[in-house]
């Protein structure tokens, strides 16, 4: 981790939706201006069917799951080229502990994710992934919600 107030990695999460994308944009803003390194993260899910009111991982076709992830991939080296990709599979593991431990991996600085803004019974029902990273990250987290236009930030100097 970087010591100074201006982020050297910023680290933008993704889960390859439309509103999950919408952080790219901004974070790859954000490190254009700040000279900052750019890592890019997609998780990719765990299949949850319901059994018996629980839910239990049960591991995809293997050749499905890595079809999907080379998109995936594919598709992010599209949307920001030269930007640090790291695609990993959550297999059993909790998304915000995921994405806290590729933080301090790749020394962020900074996160970036998106927040589709749930309150109330949508976020208790739910849960929020931006929320938990928000509350346990040792870095500042930027939450983009859908709709905001991106900033040019233009070079920042300091």
């Amino acid at each position: 981790m970087n010591t100074s107030a201006t982020p050297n990695t910023i680290l933008v999460t993704t889960d390859a939706s439309h509103l999950g994308n919408e952080a790219l944009a901004h974070g790859a803003s954000l490190a254009r201006a700040l000279h900052a390194k750019l890592t890019v993260l997609y998780i990719h899910p765990d299949p949850l069917p319901t059994v018996a009111e629980a839910y239990i991982y049960l591991p995809r076709d293997v050749a499905e799951q890595e079809e999907q992830m080379e998109r995936v991939r594919a598709d992010l080296a599209r949307r920001v080229p030269g930007a640090r990709l790291r695609i990993e599979l959550a297999a059993g593991r909790l998304v915000p502990r995921l994405i806290l431990e590729v933080a301090r991996e790749e020394g962020a600085d900074l996160i970036v994710m998106s927040t589709h803004g749930r309150s109330g019974l949508g976020r208790a029902l739910l849960g929020s992934v931006a929320e938990a990273v928000a509350h346990h990250a040792p870095v500042p987290v930027l939450l983009v919600r859908a709709g905001h236009p991106v900033k040019d930030w233009g070079a920042v100097t300091g």
